[in-house]
């Protein structure tokens, strides 16, 4: 299996046990995450590992911990993987249901770049905005 692809694999299996250590673990403290929108509560760049951990918390107090990404496919090289899930959540009295496709680059067996793009844009700055 491709190294990028793999580690993609463990980073979302320990994010959805929650197990910070392991996650962290697998980002670099220099890393930035890009999520899209115009005007949802979580667009724009989110640099290092804390941002990007304050960006999965905010994710997780927004829904209630109901957001989960269902796993479509994974595929990848020995640097860059990209990741098809089908994002789905509820806020309030909003449902997520958006096919997402996540580019994720890693160096030294660390991330150091992912980049989301949603297929609805519109539904997904609505749930977050």
């Amino acid at each position: 299996m491709a190294i990028a692809a793999q580690l993609t694999r463990e980073l979302f299996d320990a994010l959805e046990r929650r197990d910070v250590a392991a996650a962290a673990a697998l980002i670099a403290e220099d890393a930035v995450w890009r999520f899209p929108g115009r005007r949802g509560a979580l667009a724009g760049d989110h640099r290092g590992r804390e941002a990007i951990f304050a960006f999965f918390m905010k994710v997780a107090g927004l829904t209630d911990a109901t957001f989960h990404a269902e796993r479509v496919e994974i595929v990848g090289d020995d640097r860059v993987a990209f990741f098809h899930f089908v994002g789905r959540a509820k806020r309030g009295d909003k449902t997520l249901e958006n096919d997402t496709c996540l580019r994720l680059e890693f160096s030294g067996g660390r991330l150091i770049a992912a980049q989301e793009w949603v297929w609805d844009l519109d539904h997904v700055d609505a749930f977050w905005g």
